[in-house]
């Protein structure tokens, strides 16, 4: 009996021993509202979430690395966002062709994204697939004017004006006038602005191409 009772008794300690210890390694389970928490901070506009997901700031786009204030649009996104838990806000589409997560972000009840353009560290970026998130595209384009008002950050930085910026009638971008985009333009299917401004006004963002 107690030959049948030690061959039995002993694989199932050592059973009982190894899931003690896969089920400290494991420890404890995440919440879903763990997953955003912010990791590493990109650039201005996007970060780095817990499990390796990045994230892009819907609906902004910051400088880009060597242009003014591209440092202080990183660094203030890190003094907002970095090791804390967020809030995501999703739009129609959730991931862009990078496979970026797109989202507007809330740390501690501040929206990080109008916070960013507020602050003249971003300005306002739309895509026709979110232009149904009127309250937060009316929140961004409100904290850009504000920003362009105060001459706050990006807006501080001086440029050569052309006479005037062209965009196609119902379009989201500004160009300048040579701008292969727009060239063969007829009448009736552009608008002209006399000024940078006043198309960022409107909410349009600069062509990537002619970088008005």
């Amino acid at each position: 009996m107690d030959i049948f009772r030690k061959r039995y008794l002993i694989p199932l300690f050592i059973i009982l021993l190894l899931s003690i210890r896969f089920v400290a390694e494991i420890g404890i389970d995440r919440t879903p509202h763990d997953r955003f928490r912010v990791t590493r901070i990109i650039d201005g506009d996007t970060v780095e979430l817990i499990g390796g997901d990045r994230l892009r700031l819907l609906g902004i786009d910051c400088p880009e690395r060597g242009e003014p204030f591209y440092d202080s649009a990183r660094a203030y996104l890190a003094q907002l966002a970095l090791n804390k838990i967020s809030q995501i806000g999703f739009s129609h589409r959730r991931r862009d062709g990078y496979g970026r997560l797109l989202g507007y972000m809330t740390v501690d009840s501040f929206f990080l994204n109008e916070l960013m353009v507020r602050n003249g560290l971003a300005h306002v970026y739309l895509f026709e697939d979110n232009l149904s998130d009127r309250d937060n595209i009316e929140r961004l384009l409100a904290a850009q004017n504000d920003a362009i008002d105060h001459g706050r950050g990006i807006w501080s930085v001086e440029r050569q004006p052309e006479s005037y910026y062209v965009a196609k009638k119902g379009g989201l971008r500004f160009h300048r006038p040579g701008c292969a985009s727009v060239k063969d333009l007829l009448p009736g299917e552009y608008v002209k602005f006399d000024s940078r401004l006043e198309a960022f006004r409107k909410g349009l963002s600069p062509c990537r191409n002619c970088r008005p």
